[in-house]
């Protein structure tokens, strides 16, 4: 198909290979096209659901789906899409691209997102439809709705880590480290010479950031014996106002970054190692050789535990990790440390 061809040619020139997919659709009726002038678009094609008008936009990673009717996001989420996939994909090391676009929805209201939900997961879609705001990735799609002009893009930059994984890993990341990574992946700016493109820094958001902050100030950061057997929906049952959830996600984030930097990054080969070995179908049988089966059933059922810690960092005791990762936390807090982090600096190494 020209389609196909017009993708894989753009692919091989900016970015990665990929072939189209065909997921469900409803055609719309003519409506104007907006000019986007992201050089990442293939194809744009008319689209409806539920009889509100929208488009169909294929990049070379990703095949967008979308009703959203605010002008600058539909100019900039293209591209933000498309290089947010090349952003993960050389994060930590390179991965492999999922063989197919990644399917992505956003939506232009809860109600639609709801209906999607339904009719994309059928009898799985009730724990979704529970979340009061925001979005989620399943069976590789992510699924969005319209949340403001920087809520989205976040949503999708997190949410679209989680679909790389379902796509193209054969084993199960911790869960403290699939969510580490999905808000690692979060940070960015818009650039100053191109306004309409985003740049990634991990460090830049503020959010996380300042949840990090708050929890080290409250002495409320849980041990990493805690972090690594805790469950964000666990802790969402547990605790009313989120809080323990919010300190959780902000605490992963900032975990990934101690692996990645700290101390002149002698545990970054570790984290690639883990990594790799997820993405081609080693992780498990790596931990229950050198941890044990229990631990490695533990991952496999339940996503949690310190099996991989322990087996991709065996010199470092968890108690002895945890008091590194602790230090690290109050550095990255101290007085000047916001601002180095939202200029996208490391608040930890000065």
């Amino acid at each position: 198909m020209i389609r196909t061809a017009a993708r894989a040619i753009t692919a091989s020139a900016v970015l990665t290979g990929a072939c189209g997919s065909t997921p469900p659709r409803e055609e719309a009726g003519a409506i104007r096209v907006p000019a986007v002038p992201a050089s990442f678009v293939v194809e744009r094609r008319p689209w409806s659901y539920q009889g509100h008008d929208g488009w169909q936009i294929s990049t070379p990673s990703v095949e967008l789906f979308t009703t959203a009717t605010d002008r600058r996001l539909l100019i900039r989420l293209p591209d933000f899409l498309e290089l947010a996939q090349a952003h993960r994909l050389n994060a930590i090391l390179p991965l492999r691209a999922p063989p197919e676009p990644l399917e992505t929805y956003v939506l232009g209201s809860r109600s639609e997102w709801d209906a999607m939900t339904r009719r994309l997961l059928g009898d799985l879609a009730r724990p979704y439809l529970r979340i009061e705001r925001g979005g989620y990735a399943a069976q590789g799609r992510g699924i969005f709705y319209d949340l403001g002009p920087r809520d989205t893009f976040v949503m999708a930059a997190h949410e679209g880590w989680h679909q790389l994984v379902q796509t193209s890993f054969a084993d199960p990341l911790p869960i403290w480290l699939d969510e580490g990574l999905a808000c690692y992946m979060e940070g960015f700016r818009w650039r100053l010479d191109q306004p309409d493109r985003p740049e990634f820094l991990p460090w830049s958001n503020e959010e996380r950031y300042d949840q990090l902050r708050q929890a080290a100030a409250r002495d409320a950061l849980l041990p990493l014996s805690t972090l690594v057997v805790s469950r964000p929906q666990d802790l969402l049952d547990t605790d009313r106002g989120g809080g323990d959830a919010l300190n959780y996600y902000a605490q992963c984030w900032a975990f990934v970054h101690f692996l990645i930097e700290d101390k002149g990054g002698r545990r970054l080969a570790g984290l690639r190692a883990m990594l790799a070995d997820a993405q081609n179908g080693r992780l498990l049988d790596t931990v229950s050789i050198r941890v044990g089966e229990e631990q490695a059933r533990l991952l496999r059922m339940r996503r949690t535990g310190g099996g991989a810690l322990a087996a991709y960092f065996p010199d470092e005791s968890l108690s002895d990790m945890d008091a590194a990762f602790r230090a690290y936390v109050a550095r990255a807090v101290s007085t000047g440390g916001r601002d180095r982090a939202l200029r996208g600096e490391s608040p930890a190494l000065r």
